[in-house]
């Protein structure tokens, strides 16, 4: 039986290098679902969404990933991305503190302009870190 491996990588570290069951992701044209044999391919990540694993023993985990591509040949799924945290891994007073800043960035900018699209994609990853955590801890959507 052909098995998945995974590998999830950032600049500064390897994330998860193993052997699961099924992975999920969004690419920037749709929602990716990868299963053992499945054909090969390459894809852009999401600037920022939500990777969830479902392990060899059934158990499910999700990590944040933004910016990056991913690629698929002979069983391995690569993710390499800029970002890469688990829930747990995810400092919300820093989250907290980058929304506020993005936020009163985009208050203030033209909507045409190449700062608004930064700050707006630094907002959407905040939201994306917030909502993974609130949503491992049970806490519901964002506030």
């Amino acid at each position: 039986m052909a098995e998945l491996h995974l590998r999830i990588v950032t600049p500064d570290r390897t994330i998860v290098d193993r052997k699961v069951a099924e992975v999920s992701f969004h690419g920037v044209d749709g929602g990716y679902g990868v299963l053992p044999n499945h054909a090969p391919m390459m894809t852009a990540i999401s600037d920022a969404g939500v990777v969830r694993i479902k392990e060899m023993d059934g158990s499910a985990s999700e990590l944040f990933a933004s910016d990056g591509f991913a690629q698929m040949q002979h069983n391995v799924l690569t993710l390499v991305c800029q970002a890469g945290e688990f829930a747990e891994d995810i400092d919300m007073e820093r989250v907290k503190a980058k929304e506020a800043a993005a936020r009163e960035k985009l208050a203030g900018l033209d909507r045409l302009s190449a700062e608004f699209i930064k700050a707006e994609a630094s907002l959407k990853k905040a939201l994306a870190r917030e909502m993974l955590v609130r949503r491992r801890s049970g806490t519901g959507g964002l506030s």
